[in-house]
């Protein structure tokens, strides 16, 4: 079989008379018999005078209207809005998702280091609007203290 592919001019030669043959099949007549033995049989050949012609109608597919046809490309451009609209949808709920992730890390971040700086600190004060300072007493550094664990919960979780 490798052979008769070996000429570069045999293989498009094959395809195009096998593409003529299927092409004939469809208009090709079929003829029906019943043998000695009455096994019903089919060809497209007549075997002997009892074979008869078969007259087999081939009805082409139903056009479809204009009417038809714009209804089904309305749909489709529907249904392509539908899709472009969600997908739209769901970069922006992925946008805000990263934004949300971004601001979380940057108060957490900002939450741990006020916690350190109160715990570890020896005395914690905070700058009135004048610029002097304001020294937290223990039970204020203490509730300071909570406050600013409450904020690492709050964002690092």
């Amino acid at each position: 079989m490798l052979g008769l592919f070996r000429n570069k001019y045999t293989a498009p030669a094959l395809i195009a008379a096998v593409g003529l043959f299927s092409s004939t099949l469809g208009y090709a007549e079929i003829y029906k018999w019943t043998d000695e033995n009455g096994k019903i049989h089919f060809s497209d050949t007549p075997v002997d005078n009892k074979a008869k012609k078969l007259d087999i109608k081939i009805t082409p597919s139903a056009p479809v209207s204009a009417k038809t046809r714009d209804e089904r490309k309305q749909r489709a451009d529907q249904y392509l809005r539908a899709r472009q609209e969600e997908r739209e949808e769901q970069n922006k709920k992925q946008k805000e998702k990263k934004r949300l992730a971004k601001l979380r890390k940057e108060k957490c971040g900002e939450a741990k280091h006020e916690y350190r700086e109160i715990t570890e600190a020896g005395t914690v004060y905070y700058k009135k609007k004048d610029g002097t300072r304001d020294y937290l007493e223990p039970e204020r550094r203490k509730k300071e203290e909570l406050r600013a664990k409450a904020e690492v919960k709050k964002w690092c979780k």
